[in-house]
């Protein structure tokens, strides 16, 4: 999956956002169905404080020798837990992409591992170079997922995702057995992350929740015959294959090959069937 650098204004409630405090009174207890279902999670909490953000019952607590933080709704559910964690405690898999991928000449400042109800465990690392910072979004198994600026997601702070009961029926029945990595609001509608046979796919909906298209990266030996002969017999049979995506889309299965040749660009999409629907160059 290509890594994006996504400037996200994750402003609305129910997505990784901004957040504020509606009662930080030390002394604030939430409803006992609330504090009972914390106390079945997290029976070895120590110093529990509870205060309420965005609606949200959020119980700060210390658990292993860490800061945490765990959301519930007010009818005891639990929703996310946010633990700040440092580099040990981080999947090998992560720590070896932290030491190779692009960022690894940035300082790294913070690690939060989050865990929701109804998307997979991610971690976040915030990074920083002079005045730029970023947060790293990696799965358990070391892919980065994206990057977004954290000049828009201030301070690592988060909540819960809320994901449209549409979108995710949308995905059990196209994806049967798929796990939600990621949640994102954009201007015309939604990216859905997720991991699906062993694949991360990118899937789109409109703001009417309705599925747009799907896309992942494959490799040539995945393009169908029909398909390459389609791009070695035309203009662009001498240019080199930077990228492939496989997209599918209502009205069929598409092939996006990025391609170079010196200093030029090219973007070639091709059909299932061997046609060629669309050439960008930059």
């Amino acid at each position: 999956m290509k890594t994006k650098l996504s400037v996200l204004a994750l402003a609305m409630c129910g997505l990784l956002t901004f957040t504020s405090c509606d009662d930080d009174d030390n002394n604030y207890l939430p409803d006992q169905t609330v504090t009972k279902a914390f106390e079945t999670k997290y029976p070895d909490a120590g110093k529990v404080e509870w205060e309420t953000k965005n609606g949200y019952e959020v119980a700060d607590f210390h658990l292993g020798g860490n800061d945490t933080e765990a959301w519930f709704d007010n009818k005891g559910n639990w929703l996310m837990t946010k633990t700040e964690i440092n580099f040990g405690l981080l999947p090998e898999d992560i720590r070896l992409s932290l030491k190779a991928n692009e960022y690894k000449d940035w300082k790294y400042t913070e690690y939060d591992k989050l865990e929701r109800s109804n998307a997979a465990t991610v971690y976040v690392i915030e990074a920083e170079q002079g005045e730029k910072e970023v947060d790293l979004y990696y799965t358990e198994d070391g892919t980065l997922i994206k990057v977004v600026d954290d000049s828009i997601n201030d301070n690592n702070n988060f909540q819960p995702v809320t994901i449209p009961q549409a979108i995710t029926d949308a995905i059990n029945e196209m994806y049967a057995g798929a796990t939600i990595v990621e949640f994102d609001q954009e201007k015309t509608g939604f990216e859905v992350d997720i991991l699906h046979n062993g694949i991360y796919k990118d899937v789109y909906f409109n703001s009417n929740n309705e599925w747009v298209s799907t896309e992942w990266d494959i490799t040539e030996d995945k393009v169908p015959a029909i398909v390459m002969d389609a791009l070695k017999t035309s203009e662009y049979k001498n240019y080199r294959i930077d990228d492939i995506d496989q997209i599918e889309k209502p009205a069929g299965t598409f092939y996006l090959f990025e391609l170079e040749q010196g200093d030029k660009d090219v973007e070639v999409m091709i059909s299932a069937e061997g046609k060629i629907e669309n050439v960008r160059k930059d």
